[in-house]
C-alpha cells in the first residue's frame, strides 16, 4: 500500500479519534505505523499481522489496533465473513480506545457499530470475541449512568450468547445481569438472578471457580435481601461471602471492608456485640496494610469504583456503627470528625455520589444521643439532626431527607410527646415518599407510625385507613379487614422493621380497644401481635439474647398476655409455647450440644439422620415435581433411620427437638409438681403455672414496684435486718399468692425465673395467712426454660465413675489473699480453710470419692477428673468481673484461675455441681439471657444440677447445711428433697437463726433425681476388690493364730 493511500485511511479513521487540532501528531503518527506495518506486512502474511494486531488490544494499545484492523478489513470483500470480523473489531478497538479515556459516549458509538453484525459473528464461531463485545458494551453504559440500557443489552446478548458460552463465562454473565437488576432497583429480580450466578459457579470444577467470585455473588444477594427485609438469608449470605473472602490469600481487601460493613450494618441492627466487636478489630488493626496492596479497590465497573479517600470514609463510618451500638457517644462523634474531614476533600461529584456515607453516619451517632433530660446532650442531637437535613437537601439526597424527617419525628414523640411537631416531620418524610422510592419498609412504618400519632390524638377513623392502605400497598392487594394478613405475607419479610411494623400496628388497635373496649379490635390486636412474633421467631438466630431482642420480643409478648387475658381467650398452651419459642435458646442448645456426644446412638447413624434432613429440606426448597419419587425414596430411608436412632435411644427425638412440647413436658410431671415460669415484659409481670393437666396464666401486675422490692429484700438479707420478714410477705403476695397453688397434692415446684427474680430465693419467702416460708410447704428447684429443664430430666448419668465426689480444696497464701481485698471475692471464709477442709473431708468420708486439697487442688486435675465423678464439690474463692463476665471464674490453689469462657468450651457431664462458696449464682444481668453467672457458666457446659448462693453465705451455718444435704442425699432423697430437708432441718434445730440469711442462700438448679447408684457401686466394687484381699490375708492370719493358739 502506498503510503498515500495509507494516509487516506489513517486519516479517515483517526478522524473521530482525536482532536481536530492534531493533524501533526497524525502525520507523525501515520509514519510510524505506517512504517511498522510496511515491516510487518514485508516479514509477515495475513494470519501473523492479524495475530500482531490482537496482541495490541491486549496490551492495551488500541489506537493501532483500530487502524490495522481497518486496514485487514479492506483486503476482503464485503460478502466474505472474515470483513464482518475485522470491520467489528476495528469499531471494536476503537471503542476501547475511547473508553480508555472515559470517553463512554463515544466509545457506545463504536460498540453499536461492532454489534451490527453480532449475531451472524456468533453463527461464525467467534463467540468468544461476541461475549467481550457485549461485556464492553454494556459496561460502558454502566459508566455512562443508563443502568436500564446496560441491563436490556447485557440480557439481549446473554440470550444470544447463552447456548455457546463456557461455563465460567456464563456465571460470569449472569452475575452481571443481576448486579444490574440490583442498580435498577429491581430486588426481587436480581435476588432471583443472583441465585442463578451462585449456582452455575458452585457447579464449577474447582479448577475454574475464583472464590472471590462467589463470595461477591453472595454478597450482592444479602444486600438484596437486605432491600427486601428477608433477614435470616440476608445474614446467611453475608457469613458466606466473608469466609470466602478471607479463605482466599488473593482477595481485594476492598471486599472484606465491604462485607464487613454489611455485617457491621446487621449486627448493629440486631444486637450483636460480640459479632461487631471481632469485625472492628479486624478492620481497625489492619486497615492500613490492606489499602497499600496494589490490588486494592479494583472494579470490573468503573462506574461503581470508589476514589481512595472514600476507603477512609468508609471506616469511619463503619467505627460510628460499631459505637452506636455499643453506646459510646464519645467515640462515635470523634469518627464522625475525621469522618467529615476525608470526606471534604473529595471532588464535588464524589460528594454528591457517597452522601448516603455522610449522613448515615451523622443520623448513627445523633441514634446514641438519647439522654433527654441533659440539655447539652439534646442540644447536641438538634444540631447533628439539623446538619444530616441540610447535607441531605444539599446533595439532593432525598432517601435520607426522608430519614432525617423520620428521625426527627422520633426525636419530638421521645423528647416531650410534643404530637403536632412529630406528626409535622412525618408528613414531609410521607410526601418524599410519595415522590420518591423510599423502598416499601419504610413507607410501611412511616404510614404506621402516623397511624399511631393520630389514634392518640383521637383520630381513629383516619388511623385505621392509614394502616389499612399501607398493608395494601405492601401486600399488592387491597386489604378490607387487617385479619387478612397472615404468615405467609411475611415468608420473604422477617427484618425487625418489619415486626416492628406490624407490632406498632397491634398497638394502635390495642390501645383504640382499651379506650373502647371494642373486642374486635381487641381480636385484631391479639391476631396482630402473634404475627409479629411468628415473624420474630424466624428473625432470631437461636444464639446469644441481647437488649434489643428483649425489648422487641417484651413489647409483643406483653401485648399478647396481656390480651389473652382480657379478651379471655382459650388455648393458654399455645401462647406459652409461642412465648417460650421467642425466648433465648443459646443455654439450651449448648447444654444439648455437650450432651450429644454421650448418647448411645452412633456418630454414622446421627450423620446419616442430618444428610438426609438436608437433602429433603434441598428438595422441597425446590418445589420441583419430577423429584417426586426421589422424595419418597429419602423420606425411606429416613424413617429407617429414625427407626435405627430410637432402637439405640427411644427418647432421642424428644430429647432434641428444637421447640418445645408442653404436653411432652406436662407427662412429665407427677401430680405433686407443677413448673412456675415467671416473664417480665416492658412494664408488666407474668406468670404461667404447667401443672400435669394444666396450663395458667397470671397477671401479676406492673413490673417496677415488685422488683424495687426484691431488691429492697436482696439487700435486707444481706444485712441480716429484722424487717425482712416484712418485705417477705409482701414479696409472696406479689408472686405466689395470685398463682392459686391450692392443690392438696402439690409439693414440688420448679421456678424459671425472669430479670431480677434471679436473685430471689423463693424458698424463703414467708406466707401472710401463716406461719411458716415457703420450703416449709414445697420443695424448690430452679431452672433457665422450659426445655432446658426438660433436657437435664432426659439425661442420666453418663460418666465412667471411679467416685461419687470430688472435692476441691486449695489453700491461698496470704501473699495471694491480699490481692484479692479489692476484688468482690465470693466466700471470705475460704480465708480460714479449716470449716471448708474439714466440710470436704466430711463428705467425701460419706459419700465416697476423692480430696483434691492444697497443690492436688488444680485446675488440671479437675480436667483429668471431669467424666470419672457423679458430684464435683468446690470450696474456692470465686471472683465476679463485672466489665466483662467471661473473665470471671474460680480460683484453685495458688491463685491458678478457670474463667467462664473456659467452662463454655468444657464438656462436663457432671451428675451435680456443688458450688460451696457465697454468690455463686449471681453475676451480670443480662436481659433475655437472664444471670451470667458461675453457675450458669456450668451448665453451659453440661452440667446437669448444681447447687449454688445467692449471697455471701456464713461459713459455720453454711457447714450444717452441707452436711445435712450429703447425708441426705446419700440416704437415696432427690436433689430437691435433701436440700430441702436439709433447710427445714436446720430451721427445726436452730430457733435463733431463721433469718434466710443464715439458711436460705444456697438453691437446686437443673436435674431434681437422686444420685445415681452406678457411679456408686463403681467406687464400692473398685475398692471392694483392693479390700478383698486385705480381708482374706486377715482372715487366714486370725485362722492361722486360732490354731497355734490350740497346739
Amino acid at each position: 500500500m502506498k503510503m498515500s493511500e495509507y494516509f487516506s485511511i489513517f486519516k479517515t479513521k483517526a478522524s473521530f479519534l482525536l482532536p481536530k487540532g492534531s493533524l501533526l501528531i497524525l502525520l507523525i503518527c501515520s509514519f510510524t505505523i505506517n512504517q511498522g506495518l510496511s515491516r510487518q506486512q514485508s516479514d509477515a502474511n495475513l494470519q501473523e499481522l492479524i495475530s500482531y494486531t490482537d496482541s495490541l488490544l491486549s496490551k492495551e494499545n488500541y489506537l493501532q489496533a483500530a487502524i490495522i484492523f481497518q486496514q485487514i478489513t479492506a483486503k476482503f470483500p464485503s460478502s466474505h465473513p472474515d470483513y464482518l470480523l475485522y470491520n467489528s473489531k476495528s469499531h471494536f478497538a476503537s471503542g476501547l480506545h475511547y473508553s480508555s479515556q472515559e470517553n463512554y459516549q463515544e466509545a457506545l458509538l463504536e460498540f453499536d457499530q461492532a454489534l451490527e453484525q453480532g449475531k451472524l459473528l456468533v453463527e461464525s464461531k467467534h463467540i468468544d470475541y461476541v461475549k467481550d463485545l457485549s461485556i464492553e458494551t454494556y459496561h460502558n453504559l454502566a459508566n455512562t449512568g443508563d443502568w436500564a440500557n446496560s441491563l436490556k443489552t447485557a440480557k439481549k446478548w446473554y440470550e444470544v450468547l447463552e447456548a455457546h458460552l463456557k461455563p465460567l463465562d456464563q456465571a460470569d454473565f449472569v452475575y452481571d445481569i443481576a448486579f444490574l437488576h440490583d442498580k435498577n432497583n429491581e430486588y426481587h429480580e436480581a435476588i432471583r438472578v443472583y441465585k442463578e450466578a451462585i449456582s452455575h459457579y458452585e457447579a464449577l470444577p474447582e479448577d475454574d471457580l475464583n472464590p472471590s467470585n462467589l463470595a461477591l455473588a453472595y454478597n450482592n444477594l444479602g444486600t438484596m435481601y437486605a432491600e427486601t427485609g428477608f433477614f435470616t438469608q440476608r445474614k446467611e449470605c453475608y457469613l458466606k461471602a466473608k469466609a470466602l473472602w478471607e479463605s482466599d490469600p488473593e482477595v481485594d481487601k476492598s471486599n472484606l471492608i465491604s462485607i464487613y460493613g454489611n455485617l457491621m450494618r446487621l449486627y448493629r441492627t440486631y444486637g450483636d456485640k460480640a459479632g461487631a466487636k471481632e469485625l472492628i478489630h479486624a478492620i481497625n488493626s489492619k486497615f492500613d496494610q490492606w489499602v497499600s496492596e496494589d490490588s486494592f479497590g479494583k472494579s470490573a465497573f468503573k462506574a461503581d469504583q470508589k476514589p481512595a479517600r472514600m476507603y477512609q470514609v468508609d471506616r469511619h463510618r463503619i467505627n460510628i456503627l460499631y459505637y452506636d451500638l455499643n453506646d459510646d457517644a464519645t467515640a462515635a462523634l470523634a469518627h464522625l470528625d475525621s469522618l467529615r474531614n476525608d470526606y471534604r476533600q473529595l471532588s464535588r461529584k464524589h460528594q454528591i455520589q457517597y452522601s448516603d456515607y455522610l449522613i448515615s453516619s451523622i443520623l448513627n451517632a445523633a441514634a446514641i444521643l438519647d439522654e433527654y433530660d441533659d440539655s447539652q446532650v439534646t442540644q447536641e442531637k438538634i444540631r447533628l439532626l439539623d446538619l444530616a437535613m441540610k447535607e441531605s437537601i444539599e446533595k439532593d439526597n432525598y432517601y435520607f431527607e426522608m430519614l432525617s424527617n423520620a428521625d426527627y419525628c422520633k426525636f419530638w414523640l421521645f423528647s416531650s410527646n410534643n404530637l403536632d411537631q412529630a406528626l409535622s416531620y412525618l408528613n414531609n418524610a410521607l410526601q418524599i415518599g410519595k415522590n420518591h422510592d423510599i423502598r416499601e419498609v419504610n413507607l410501611l412504618n412511616l404510614s404506621l407510625k402516623k397511624a399511631d400519632i393520630l389514634q392518640q390524638m383521637g383520630d381513629f377513623s383516619q388511623a385505621e385507613q392509614l394502616v389499612k392502605r399501607a398493608f395494601s400497598l405492601l401486600l399488592s392487594e387491597e386489604v378490607q379487614h387487617m385479619m387478612q394478613v397472615q404468615e405467609d405475607d411475611f415468608r420473604e419479610r422477617n427484618s425487625v422493621y418489619y415486626i416492628n411494623a406490624v407490632k406498632e400496628t397491634a398497638n394502635v388497635y390495642r390501645n383504640q380497644y382499651e379506650q373502647s373496649g371494642d373486642k374486635d379490635l381487641g381480636q385484631i390486636s391479639y391476631h396482630l401481635y402473634d404475627l409479629a412474633a411468628i415473624i420474630f421467631q424466624k428473625y432470631y438466630q437461636k444464639g446469644a439474647y441481647n437488649p434489643s431482642l428483649n425489648m422487641t420480643s417484651g413489647i409483643i409478648h406483653e401485648g399478647l398476655m396481656s390480651l389473652h387475658l382480657q379478651l379471655d381467650k382459650p388455648l393458654v398452651d399455645s401462647l406459652l409455647v409461642r412465648v417460650e419459642n421467642n425466648t433465648s435458646q443459646l443455654l439450651w442448645r449448648e447444654f444439648e450440644a455437650k450432651h450429644q456426644e454421650f448418647l448411645a446412638v452412633p456418630d454414622s447413624l446421627l450423620l446419616m439422620h442430618n444428610q438426609l434432613r438436608s437433602s429433603l429440606a434441598i428438595l422441597a426448597q425446590e418445589g420441583s415435581g419430577k423429584d417426586l419419587d426421589k422424595i419418597q425414596k429419602l423420606q425411606a430411608e429416613l424413617q429407617e433411620n429414625e427407626a435405627k436412632i430410637s432402637t439405640y435411644d427411644s427418647s432421642y427425638f424428644g430429647f432434641f427437638d428444637g421447640n418445645i412440647d408442653l404436653s411432652t413436658i406436662q407427662n412429665q410431671l407427677s401430680d405433686e409438681r407443677a413448673i412456675i415460669r415467671y416473664i417480665a415484659t416492658e412494664t408488666r409481670l407474668f406468670a404461667f403455672v404447667v401443672s400435669p393437666r394444666t396450663t395458667q396464666l397470671f397477671d401479676l401486675g406492673d413490673k417496677k414496684p415488685i422488683l424495687d422490692l426484691l431488691d429492697d429484700y436482696h439487700q435486707q438479707i444481706q444485712l441480716i435486718q429484722p424487717d425482712v420478714a416484712k418485705l417477705s410477705r409482701q414479696l409472696y403476695q406479689a408472686l405466689i399468692t395470685p398463682l392459686q397453688l391450692d392443690d392438696p397434692n402439690l409439693r414440688n415446684l420448679v421456678i424459671i425465673p425472669d430479670s431480677k427474680l434471679n436473685f430471689l430465693a423463693f424458698e424463703s419467702l414467708e406466707n401472710p395467712d401463716q406461719t411458716g416460708v415457703l420450703v416449709q410447704d414445697y420443695t424448690i428447684s430452679y431452672s433457665n426454660s422450659f426445655k432446658l429443664w426438660t433436657l437435664q430430666q432426659f439425661s442420666g448419668y453418663e460418666g465412667n465413675s471411679t467416685g461419687t465426689v470430688a472435692a476441691f480444696v486449695p489453700e491461698y497464701p496470704k501473699s495471694y489473699l491480699s490481692t484479692l481485698e479489692t476484688q468482690p471475692v465470693t466466700r471470705s471464709r475460704l480465708t480460714y480453710l479449716e470449716g471448708a477442709l474439714d466440710e470436704a473431708n466430711y463428705i467425701v468420708d460419706r459419700l465416697g470419692g476423692e480430696l483434691f486439697h492444697q497443690e492436688k487442688a488444680n485446675k488440671n486435675n479437675l480436667l483429668k477428673a471431669i467424666g470419672t465423678f457423679q458430684v464435683y464439690h468446690f470450696a474456692t474463692h470465686a471472683v465476679m468481673d463485672k466489665d466483662n463476665h467471661e473473665n470471671s471464674g474460680i480460683f484453685f490453689q495458688d491463685g491458678e484461675r478457670m474463667s467462664y469462657s473456659e467452662m463454655y468450651q468444657l464438656r462436663f457431664p457432671a451428675e451435680l455441681v456443688v458450688l460451696s462458696a457465697c454468690n455463686t449464682g449471681i453475676g451480670t444481668l443480662q436481659p433475655g439471657e437472664g444471670m451470667l453467672s458461675l453457675s450458669r457458666a456450668l451448665t453451659y457446659a453440661g452440667v446437669k444440677s448444681s447447687v449454688y448462693s445467692l449471697w455471701q453465705v456464713p461459713d459455720e451455718e453454711t457447714a450444717i447445711l452441707m452436711r445435712l444435704f450429703y447425708d441426705f442425699l446419700e440416704d437415696g432423697n432427690s436433689k430437691e428433697d435433701a436440700l430441702a430437708k436439709a433447710k427445714k432441718e436446720f430451721l427445726a434445730e436452730n430457733p435463733m437463726k431463721q433469718h434466710p440469711y443464715y439458711w436460705a442462700g444456697f438453691v437446686l438448679n437443673g436435674n431434681t433425681k437422686e444420685l445415681s447408684t452406678e457411679g456408686k457401686w463403681t467406687y464400692i466394687i473398685q475398692y471392694g476388690l483392693y479390700a478383698i484381699p486385705a480381708l482374706l490375708i486377715l482372715l487366714g492370719t486370725l485362722m492361722l493364730y486360732q490354731k497355734r493358739k490350740l497346739n
